[in-house]
This record gives structure tokens, sequence and C-alpha cells, in this order.
């Protein structure tokens, strides 16, 4: 028995890297490894060949005979593993086999320009081989919404119906077959769903991530409808976040308007899927972003109090990063409005010779061209949408340009469809945890607070408060003279994370890059003076 179990283990593993047997020992270098090999021998780029169902099979078997002799320490247990993981693993592959060739002979009578790929951790540069699900993508090409709506053209919804009915628990169960194990069975009953809208980049960020969330939630509200349970459904709009082709072209913004099905066994791998998605810097075109402030008002009663007069500086930083962090955990609720913080002339503090009153002197000098980009190191190319565009091509370097000529790529969370419950993301990247990062760039104190950022690409990243307290090194403002949330980008890659800061008002836009490991790390702002755009150079760190 116990080796029938470790096989079983091992003939579904579809979101770990290795089993752990009855001795607790870990086996994820063996697995993958022959794993590649069968991968190798079976893989065929026909939709409906039984690529999957084969590599299922002999994996099954290599892993589960694997399994079953650390279990069992026997030629009997070698044999019991082999059969019962081929079996188990032959009917998971034989299962995405068939729906995915359904859903090519969907798209072909219905004229959808529809591709996909089985999930595997290999794909997303994690090891291994064996099937996490199924990735799949529908170009809209004007044949599911409206253009700039969220209503479904005529017909779209008989198509989405049909593409639907493969993902219901009857389905999914009748294609393991009549003979399929209790464990299989109950798999299939209890998949998660996550459906994906996804818009070519825009000049209106925000305009983008609401009209994709609605679109995602039409779309999942179908599947419902179709009898996939809503507990097991999720969706998201994902803005222009996660492109998979560049958006300079036409071709690639073509590409990117499109709706994305993702199945798996379980919460857990729903919840890897989402950590490793990733994007390809390269694929985000430029455009000049102006943010317009937000307008006065009052923040929520129900945060933590503010310090009081009498407060140090660093306790007053502290208490405005509790309050902040408050809203980051209740940001499923809109942001309130946040004042922008006006200089009157009465309180303007002897400014700097040359510069106007209430003018800003970060340093620098007068902005040059050619300003070379910021190297995130080489990303290896580990994605799973082969079949469109590699994401990360030929290990090239993410050289990535100045924040001017960026704007931000906004996504909304992820939500089950029946409760509309946001899925809580726990992972934050180190050092963007919600400590915030001081520097005084030429007597100017700027404070970035509540800076969090999610392991995850593809998820919203909570818009940091930006503290600005002119001339602080000579007057020690107790309040500061600039003050807003202010939305980021977040570009990852092997050397750091380049943390892009859309400011406003005094400061167009500031790079910091935080190098992997590091607490502190170089940052260039970019800033009006006199007329002219100019450059300034500073270190932030974080202070715990």
């Amino acid at each position: 028995m116990r080796a029938v179990l470790g096989s079983l283990c091992a003939a579904t593993l579809l979101a770990s890297s290795g089993c752990v047997t009855s001795s607790g020992v870990h086996e994820p270098q063996f697995l993958a490894t022959m794993q590649h090999k069968v991968t190798d021998l079976f893989d065929n780029p026909n939709p409906c060949s039984n690529n999957a169902s084969d590599i299922g099979i002999v994996t099954g078997a290599v892993v589960g005979a694997f399994v079953g002799h650390r279990v069992e320490k026997s030629d009997k247990g070698v044999l019991v593993g082999a059969a019962v993981g081929a079996t188990v693993g032959g009917l998971i592959g034989h299962s995405i086999d068939e729906r995915r060739c359904t859903l090519y002979q969907i798209a072909e009578k219905d004229h959808l320009k529809l591709a996909s790929a089985t999930i595997t951790p290999a794909k997303l540069g994690v090891g291994g081989q064996h099937a996490l699900g199924l990735d799949v993508q529908i170009q809209d090409q004007g044949v599911i919404f409206e253009p700039h709506s969220a209503r479904l053209v005529p017909g779209a919804r008989g198509d989405l119906e049909q593409i639907a009915a493969q993902y219901t628990p009857r389905v999914l169960v009748a294609a393991l077959g009549p003979k399929a194990p209790p464990q299989a069975i109950a798999a299939a009953e209890h998949r998660k769903v996550l459906i994906v809208a996804h818009a070519a980049q825009t000049s209106d960020p925000l305009w983008a991530e609401r009209l994709s969330a609605a679109r995602a939630r039409v779309v999942a509200e179908v599947f419902a409808a179709r009898g996939v349970p809503g507990y097991d459904l999720y969706y998201q709009g994902a803005g222009d976040a996660l492109p998979i082709a560049n958006n300079a072209t036409a071709q690639g913004r073509e590409q990117n308007r499109r709706v994305q099905i993702v199945d798996v066994a379980s919460m857990i791998e729903l919840r890897r899927y989402l950590g490793l998605r990733t994007a390809n810097p390269a694929d985000f075109s430029g455009v000049t972003y102006h943010p317009t402030p937000p307008p006065l008002g009052r923040a929520s009663a129900a945060e933590p109090p503010r310090a009081g007069p009498d407060a140090s500086f660093l306790e007053r930083v502290a208490a405005r990063a509790k309050r902040l962090a408050w809203k980051v955990r209740h940001r499923s609720v809109p942001h309130p409005p946040v004042a922008v913080v006006a200089i009157s002339p009465a309180t303007v503090a002897p400014h700097r010779a040359g510069l106007p009153p209430g003018a800003y002197d970060f340093g620098g000098a007068p902005l040059q061209s050619g300003e070379p980009p910021i190297d995130l190191g080489r990303l290896h190319s580990r994605s799973m949408f082969s079949f469109i565009r590699a994401a990360h091509a030929g290990d090239a370097p993410a050289l990535i340009g100045a924040c001017t000529s960026d704007r931000p790529h906004l996504a909304s969370a992820v939500r089950n469809l029946s409760s509309g419950r946001v899925l809580p993301v726990r992972d934050d990247l180190p050092g963007f945890y919600g400590a915030p990062w001081l520097s005084e760039p030429h007597g100017n104190l700027v404070a970035i607070l509540d800076a969090y950022v999610p392991k995850s690409s593809g998820l919203p990243v909570p818009d940091p408060r930006v503290d600005i307290y002119r001339d602080y090194g000579r007057f020690h403002e107790r309040q500061p003279t600039y003050s807003r949330l202010a939305p980021v980008n977040v570009y990852r890659g092997p050397r750091g994370t380049l943390y892009r800061v859309f400011v406003g008002g005094p400061m167009q836009c500031l790079d910091l890059f935080v190098p992997a490991h590091a607490g502190r790390g170089p940052a260039r702002i970019y800033y009006p003076r006199i007329g002219q755009s100019y450059l300034a150079t500073a270190t932030f760190a974080v202070r715990q």
C-alpha cells in the first residue's frame, strides 16, 4: 500500500519539485532528470497528438518505480509503483491531450485564433516536465468583445460556452475513463480555473486595467453558467502588465489583446503559477506619462493614529508607514483621496540662488541625450508562451530606458467569482515589504513609504506614498512640502529590481535600482528646473 501511495504521489506531481517519501527524503534532481529525458523522447508540436499522455505514462512509470523502490526497498515495490504511476500519469496526460485537441477543433470551426501549451515547471524555469495543467490563449481580433467595451459580440457567447464546457467537472471526469482511481476523479472535480483578460499598451493604463477586469469577469460568468463551479473560478484583468509580444508593433499589440484560460489541480498550483509569471521589459513600448495630482481629501478614520506633534521625525515616518500598511491590507477598497500639500507664499523658506520661490533643487545637471539604460542582467528564456513568442529570447540582457519615456502598467487583483474575494498575496520581494526608503538628495529629504512588491509579476503593486521635505537639511520641515500616492512599475532581473516611481509635482519620476539581496541602491531623479529637465543621482536606503 505504501508503494501505491508513493507512486500516486509521484505520478500526480503537479506543483512541487519532488514528493516526500515515508523516509522524508526529497528526490527533485532525479525526478527532473528523468522527466527531461522522457519529454525529449515524446515531444511533438501537433496539438492533437498524444504528447502529454505519452509523457505522463512514461514519466509516471519511471518516477513511480523509483518512489516505490524508496518506500518498499524491494522489487515488488518497484513493479507496483511503476504500474500505478503509469496508470495515473497516463490518465492525467490523456485528459489534457483530449481537452487541448478539442479546443483546437472548436477554434478552427468558430474561426478563433487559439494557442495552447501544457503548463510544466520546466517552462516556468523551475525544472521538471510533469504536467501542471493547460494554458490557453485566445486572441481577441474583434471576435470576442466589442471595441472598447466588455460586451460580447454576437455569436461570441456560443463560442465561449463550447470552450467552457471542456472545463466542467463532468467533462473532465469523463475524459479520465470509467476505471479512473478516486484520486484522479477528485482532482478533476476540483480543478482551479483562472480567466485573465489582457490589453495592448495604451496611453490610459487605468482604463485598460478596468476594461480588462470587466472582460475577464464576463468570460468567467459564461464559464460558471456552463457548469464550472464558481468557487473554483478566478478572474483577473491584467491590463497591459503581461505582454507576450512587443507593443511597439501593430502585430504585437494584436497578439497582446487576448483572453487567457489557465487550469491547474489545486490552489497550491494556482499560487505557484501566479508567482512564476514573467514579462519581458522589452515588450513595453515607451510612452511618456504625465501624472495628474489626486484631489484633496482626508484619510479614513479607521487608519492607525498619526504621530503626536512632539514626535521625532523617525517616529512620524514609522507612524505614516503603519497607516499606509493598513491601507495596503485593505487595498480591495479604493485608496481614499490623498492631499497634495500646497505651498503658500507665507510659508516659503528662503530659496537657493537662482530658483523661484517654492522650486525644488535636487542637484545634478541638465538632462542630456544618450543616457545609458539600466541593466537588469541577462534574462534566460523561460516562457511557456513559445507558441507565440519567447518572452526572454536568447539570454538577452534586459536594458531599461529612462522613466521619462515610460508610464504605469496596471493590473487588477485575482478574485474568486463566487465570493468576490481577492486571492491574497503573502510573499514580497526582499526590501519591499512596507519599510520606508529614505534619501537626502541635495539637502531635500525624499521618503518612499509603504513600498510593497509582490514576488508575482502581473499582480497589482500598491502605490507607495512619496513625501518630499524641501531643504530639509537646513530647515527641518515638520510636514512634507509635497506628498502623494504614486503609481509604480517594477522590472525584475538577475542583477536586481528596478522600482520606478511616477512621482509628479516637483519630480517627474524616480528610478530606484536595488541590487539583489541589498537594502540600499542608487537612484536617478528626473525633475524640472527653471524650464529645463534635470537628472540627479542619489542613494536610497531602507530604514528598518
